[in-house]
């Protein structure tokens, strides 16, 4: 394996002592800013440099597999590829028709729509030659596309890959397409894509959330779990180790990745960066999977707090509520998620259900407060136990700053 990296300046980032590392350099943003700050322009730009400062010299490979960084082998991987045809997958909003016509005979004159296959640059198997006359292609058509408004609506942000696509189709690169050779899970995956998994499939490309209740219900679209395993909340920082299982009923899928995450963080011993304490410690947890729902955009949407309010005895009990803290302060419970706390400031409030809280505030028993600081409530009958965010304390005992007493409001 090597890392082609698109670094600021091609700069080492620190992880070549790793993994065999190639750095390129990224555009820079003003380049960037010409092309509407679209990222992943720097995919056929890297692979370009990688060609021409090299790269393929130094591969005794005569093949080579391009993978990105959430693709997960699931078993040994053959080489699909011959000298003039290429392995990829067949991504289903990547057909080409008729109304794409006019734009190919703009930028690929000769291309026909039928040409085209359904596949992008990753996950590929292909040969070094081959890619190395397609590089350049794939980078300037994905350029003049982006800069083309029309074509710019209409790929959107699958662009770079159309681009990859049409270039394939103008030098009569064809690819053996296999729909089996990845799978993209989510907690809303069918019985018939999870049939015969792992086997089935060579790579788990893990771009779906798997978010779930703690009993085991998958959460529909747009929705924040209580268990919510999700790549996007570890873009500043790694998961700690071990991530929990799913909840009992989760899918096949949602059990083989965060087993293969743990396997992978386990391997690495000491030098992954992050673990949770040992048990017994004095320090809180770290957070991974669980209490991610108190994200302010979740709680205005429809799937948010007005689902909570429709679905949980607690909310529903507790909408409408106020309460006089000990400090001479009072806070409210709105009936939209809104909530008012310590000479009025506003924020949010709803539903915490976080494993990770123990006794301090049990599930079914727990809110969230988000008014001056992000605070766990323990709900008592008539009484709340207002804690510090717990991931934010420097110990493992709660962190109290207000206990209150119902005043008014609520059922």
């Amino acid at each position: 394996f090597t890392r082609l990296v698109a670094w600021e300046g091609g700069k080492p980032d620190g992880l070549e002592a790793e993994m065999p590392s190639f750095f390129v350099r990224q555009y820079t943003t003003a380049e960037i800013a010409r092309y509407g700050h679209f990222g992943v322009l720097n995919r056929p730009f890297s692979v370009v440099q990688f060609a021409d400062r090299g790269g393929f010299e130094a591969l005794q490979e005569q093949f080579v597999y391009i993978a990105e960084t959430d693709h997960v082998l699931m078993r040994p991987l053959p080489n699909l590829a011959t000298p003039d045809k290429a392995a990829a997958f067949s991504f289903g909003y990547m057909h080409c028709g008729s109304s794409h016509q006019p734009l190919l005979d703009k930028f690929a004159p000769g291309v026909t729509y039928s040409d085209v296959q359904p596949v992008g640059p990753s996950p590929l198997v292909v040969s070094k030659p081959v890619l190395r006359r397609l590089a350049p292609l794939w980078l300037n058509l994905s350029l003049a596309l982006k800069l083309d408004p029309v074509a710019d609506r209409r790929f959107g942000w699958v662009l770079e890959m159309w681009g990859y696509s049409i270039a394939s189709a103008s030098i009569g690169l064809r690819h053996q397409v296999f729909r089996d050779f990845q799978v993209e899970p989510g907690a809303l995956s069918s019985a018939a894509q999870l049939d015969g998994f792992p086997l089935r499939y060579w790579i788990f490309h893990y771009t779906y959330q798997f978010e779930y209740y703690l009993d085991g219900t998958p959460c529909q679209p747009w929705t924040i779990g209580e268990f919510s395993l999700d790549k996007r909340h570890f873009s500043a920082e790694p998961p700690p180790y071990p991530l929990p299982d799913p909840p009992p009923g989760a899918n096949k899928a949602a059990f083989f990745l965060v087993g293969a995450f743990n396997e992978a963080m386990r391997a690495l011993g000491t030098a992954w960066p992050r673990r949770q304490p040992a048990s017994g410690s004095s320090e809180p947890p770290l957070q991974s999977v669980y209490g991610r729902r108190r994200l302010d955009w979740f709680g205005r949407h429809a799937n948010g707090f007005a689902t909570e309010l429709r679905t949980m005895p607690l909310i529903k009990r507790l909408v409408g509520s106020e309460w006089a803290c000990e400090d001479g302060s009072s806070l409210q419970l709105g009936g939209n998620g809104d909530a008012r706390w310590r000479s009025g400031r506003s924020g949010r409030w709803g539903s915490m259900n976080n494993p990770d809280l123990g006794g301090a505030c049990p599930v079914g028993a727990c809110i969230y407060v988000d008014v001056s600081g992000s605070h766990n409530v323990a709900v008592n009958g008539s009484s709340l136990t207002v804690m510090r965010l717990f991931y934010r304390t420097a110990s493992a005992t709660p962190e109290v700053v207000a206990r209150c007493h119902r005043s008014g409001g609520g059922a």
